[in-house]
């Protein structure tokens, strides 16, 4: 086995749906990720790692840990604005970026997702000022929806939910047009929402 993991194929559904559920438990020990698929079934589990500085998410196929889909990267633990890669555990390459876009991020959170070449593929952009606004006034735990564009044209949405038992995000891409987008790094947004969000806006604010 290889530094980055098994050599088996990266399982379809992750690649080829729509529509994925990202939830963590909030009572849980291990903090862990389930990511969801259409049907609600379980495609990938992640156990979070402080990514704080620099660390790294590892997704696994299952909670035995057969198979790794793929692994998130800080690049640089000086580079506070917020920069991943996302690693292809196959192939042993980069899959693509995600970088925070650190000066919009001042008001409005706002993420862009690049190819290996590091050529802009999409852009995540959060959508309510008057949530933000209350936020700053004290209501930190409301939740985050972003919304996904490429081009100009919306293509989806990362919604996050709270309740009281667990975190959830619901990763939606709008339409098959859109395929050949791949799905680990919109799964990667959802997870470094979660885990690096928060963080970076108290630096920054």
């Amino acid at each position: 086995m290889s530094e980055y993991g098994s050599k088996e194929t990266i399982s379809r559904p992750l690649l080829e749906d729509d529509e994925f559920i990202i939830e963590k438990k909030f009572l849980s020990l291990d903090n862990k990720y389930y990511i969801r698929d259409s049907e609600r079934k379980i495609v990938g589990v992640c156990q979070e790692r402080s990514l704080t500085i620099k660390g790294e998410l590892r997704v696994f196929s299952d909670e035995d840990k057969t198979e790794e889909l793929f692994r998130i990267k800080q690049r640089n633990m000086l580079d506070f604005t917020g920069t991943f890669e996302v690693v292809d555990p196959t192939k042993k390459d980069v899959v693509g970026f995600l970088k925070r876009n650190w000066l919009k991020s001042m008001i409005l959170g706002e993420w862009k997702i690049f190819d290996k070449n590091k050529e802009v593929i999409a852009e995540a952009e959060e959508d309510s000022l008057v949530k933000e606004a209350l936020r700053l006034r004290g209501l930190k735990k409301l939740p985050y929806r972003y919304k996904l564009y490429r081009n100009g044209k919306k293509i989806g949405f990362c919604k996050q939910r709270l309740s009281l038992l667990k975190n959830v995000y619901r990763l939606q891409m709008n339409d098959r047009a859109e395929d050949e987008l791949d799905r680990r790094l919109f799964i990667s947004l959802a997870l470094l929402l979660d885990t690096v969000e928060d963080k970076f806006r108290k630096i920054g604010k």
